[in-house]
């Protein structure tokens, strides 16, 4: 077995391999293309190899390339479970190719990535997407406020959540350049929220047959279904519910040292979109009276008479996410009666 880490930047790969017995077999750098990539694998000899990288935005087409050599045994490392690598006092391309390598041929990896396919992977493409989309449209908003501001006009924090926000901007009285600024960002505005709606109609015109499990949990629409699916994919790979939690970055950061147990904000490490959207879920969950939300409505508000209203809502959340677990492991519909009776 050979062990073969590569260290991923635009610009080249630096790759470190060597065999069981920590012989050096090469160290230098390729060009970060698919033939490069390729040709590295077939000099390496027929022998079979564990090949290990860093999840990044070259990801896609390095595993799709990877993944069609039968010699190869592919594992993705995501960057936070290397983070002592980025903390070491001698950080370097070099240094980082031959830690990992040294990792995989001790076993010592953290766990794969998950790799997605078909229309799960465009799903994550959609939903990355439509957020980037989004956080420019909010961040003009926000540039909107910051420049009114300066003109003494404070809005209301839900100001541009108004149908007629536009027509009341349009009455605020402003100076000329300020006039000026705001109506170019208006019309950036205007173009990135009919992009925003071209990539929602994307997104919902995916089908997949565990959509209809997701939506039928209270409060899970079309649009949250397919970010859960995308984000989720195959249940089974989790181990529990606490790691679906952690995985939707809605637990709390937990700090222990001996008989000292300090649980902290929520983990910031996990997968933002999907907490983004269970959030706004919960928010709506802990207002419906339906049959069927009615344990999800009770279970937020014993717990918001204990801990306040904001830990419930991520407690709910959190709920949230873990009966999409639920329904995906077992391939069954949403069944209120199924619930837990108390906050855990």
């Amino acid at each position: 077995m050979k062990y073969v880490a590569i260290d991923v930047s635009s610009k080249s790969f630096v790759v470190h391999v060597i065999d069981r017995k920590k012989r050096l077999l090469f160290q230098g750098e390729i060009a970060p293309v698919k033939t490069a990539l390729l040709k590295l694998i077939e000099d390496l000899g027929p022998e079979p190899m564990k090949v290990v990288f860093e999840a990044g935005n070259q990801m896609k087409w390095l595993a799709e390339t990877l993944q069609g050599v039968e010699k190869v045994d592919l594992h993705v490392v995501h960057p936070n479970e290397l983070k002592w690598i980025s903390k070491s006092s001698s950080k370097t391309d070099k240094v980082d190719a031959r830690k990992m390598a040294e990792l995989a041929r001790g076993d010592l990896l953290p766990r794969k990535v998950h790799i997605v396919e078909g229309p799960v992977r465009r799903l994550r493409e959609l939903t990355s997407a439509r957020q980037t989309v989004q956080g420019k449209r909010i961040a003009l908003s926000n540039s909107i406020r910051a420049l009114l501001l300066q003109e003494g006009v404070r809005l209301s924090e839900k100001f541009f959540g108004r149908t007629d926000w536009r027509d009341r901007l349009d009455r605020v009285a402003v100076s000329d350049t300020g006039r000026i600024v705001i109506t170019a960002y208006m019309q950036a505005i205007d173009a990135l929220q009919e992009t925003e709606a071209e990539l929602t109609e994307q997104m919902v015109a995916v089908k997949d047959e565990r959509l209809e499990l997701l939506e039928s949990i209270p409060g899970i629409g079309l649009l949250t279904s397919r970010v859960l699916l995308g984000a989720l994919d195959e249940a089974q790979r989790f181990d529990d519910r606490k790691a679906v939690a952690k995985y939707g970055a809605l637990t709390p950061t937990i700090y222990q040292s001996g008989a000292v147990t300090h649980l902290g904000r929520i983990n910031r490490d996990g997968r933002h979109e999907v907490r983004r959207v269970l959030l706004q879920c919960a928010h709506t969950v802990a207002r419906m009276k339906s049959f069927e939300s009615r344990p999800l409505r009770q279970f937020f508000e014993r717990l918001m008479k204990r801990r306040g209203k904001k830990i419930a809502i991520v407690a709910l959340a959190r709920k949230l996410l873990t009966i999409a677990y639920g329904v995906l492991k077992n391939q069954a519909h949403y069944d209120p009666a199924r619930l837990t009776p108390y906050p855990v």
